[in-house]
């Protein structure tokens, strides 16, 4: 899809929508024929999209923001409609005093959308207020979800102001995501956007937004135990560090491979937290997946985890995706320059023997090469 194309597609959506205002403008709004037909076109958008058909996932996120828009005037024209009547105003704003009423009235829809959100969202959500129930279903007018899409269709496509719009969106419309762990899927995609834009301010305040709710990376006592554990420079450090902490917000770990990157030149007390983090981090999935299928599985160094995962190609899967092994080869060599050569070494020495990644122990290997030319 060219840049010509995309913004005639935005130009067409834009009118689109305006249509659909201005119609519901004069008019009634209409039941939709399918409730939830912007979750199914939401659906059938990501499905698309991941099939590789850009131009076609960017179509069904448009109409999916179209159907949403839709169904919202529809319920709030619903229920504005039915809080009309003498008898639900004498309920006052108690959604609790208002149902009753409804029912006696047999204003089924009205009671269908009522008890549609309260079971999405709990009744005390709304705090038995019907007016803070409409207002929640006012600002649905937004769509994150098809916003992120859009965005991804346009990140692909080389469009990243306009990528950057929409995610941007996305993340300012985030409380509405059915799935609330998506938002930070949405700040990994505005942090790849700034990196791709050079704009190193926001590559960082979107990763550390990421981990914002990380309570390893906020624990300053932890933090300060871990890296005085890679400092200390008496034999089995590495393997202490191993056995002492453990990090399990695994969302966070491309966010603090990346930070240690962006803090290497600049800042190695900052690099080297985070690139232990990200180390420790990929090491507790390993390991807390090995022992959820062979609870007899006995750690007894390092090595004996790396060889062990080997044997589960899904974890294999997983610590390729997630950049593990470059992971591990970075952290030895951040503790390296950090002046501790022995825990580097011993980390390099157990990658280099059974890391499960080809090219990760040829990198380890190279650099227990280096250590040897410098003895000499």
């Amino acid at each position: 899809m060219n840049t010509k194309n995309m913004k005639e597609n935005i130009l067409i959506f834009t009118v689109a929508v305006c249509i659909c205002f201005f119609a519901a403008a004069g008019e009634r709004p209409k039941k939709p024929a399918y409730l939830n037909n912007d979750i199914r076109l939401l659906r059938s958008a990501r499905e698309t999209f991941r099939s590789g058909s850009y131009g076609k996932a960017l179509k069904l996120a448009e109409e999916a923001e179209i159907e949403r828009k839709k169904q919202v005037a529809w319920e709030i024209y619903t229920l504005q409609n039915s809080f009309k009547s003498s008898e639900v105003k004498k309920a006052a704003d108690v959604l609790s005093a208002i149902i009753p009423v409804l029912e006696k009235r047999q204003e089924y829809d009205s009671l269908e959308i009522i008890r549609r959100y309260e079971s999405k969202l709990s009744p005390s959500y709304f705090g038995d207020s019907a007016s803070n129930l409409i207002e929640y279903i006012r600002k649905r007018n937004a769509f994150p979800e098809a916003d992120r899409i859009i965005g991804d269709v346009y990140k692909y496509e080389g469009e990243y102001d306009l990528a950057k719009e929409y995610f941007l969106s996305a993340w300012h419309n985030a409380p509405l995501l059915d799935v609330s762990d998506e938002q930070y899927d949405i700040l990994y995609s505005l942090a790849d956007i700034a990196y791709l834009d050079n704009d190193r301010e926001n590559y960082e305040a979107d990763l550390l937004l990421i981990l914002s709710d990380d309570r390893y990376f906020r624990n300053v006592d932890l933090n300060d135990a871990m890296i005085l554990t890679v400092r200390n420079k008496q034999t089995e450090s590495m393997e202490k560090f191993f056995n002492l902490f453990r990090s399990d917000d695994y969302r966070s770990i491309p966010a603090y491979f990346k930070l240690a990157d962006f803090y290497s030149p600049d800042n190695k007390d900052k690099a080297l937290k985070a690139s232990a983090l990200g180390a420790l981090t990929g090491f507790t999935k390993m390991y807390t997946a090995v022992k959820q299928r062979d609870p007899q599985f006995d750690y007894t160094a390092l090595s004996s985890l790396f060889e062990e995962v080997s044997r589960y190609t899904d974890i294999l899967n997983w610590a390729d995706e997630n950049k593990i092994w470059s992971g591990f080869i970075s952290f030895a060599q951040k503790v390296y320059e950090d002046g501790n050569t022995e825990f580097s070494k011993d980390l390099y020495t157990a990658l280099a023997g059974y890391a499960p990644d080809d090219y990760c122990k040829k990198q380890a290997v190279r650099a227990l090469e280096n250590f040897t030319n410098e003895t000499l």
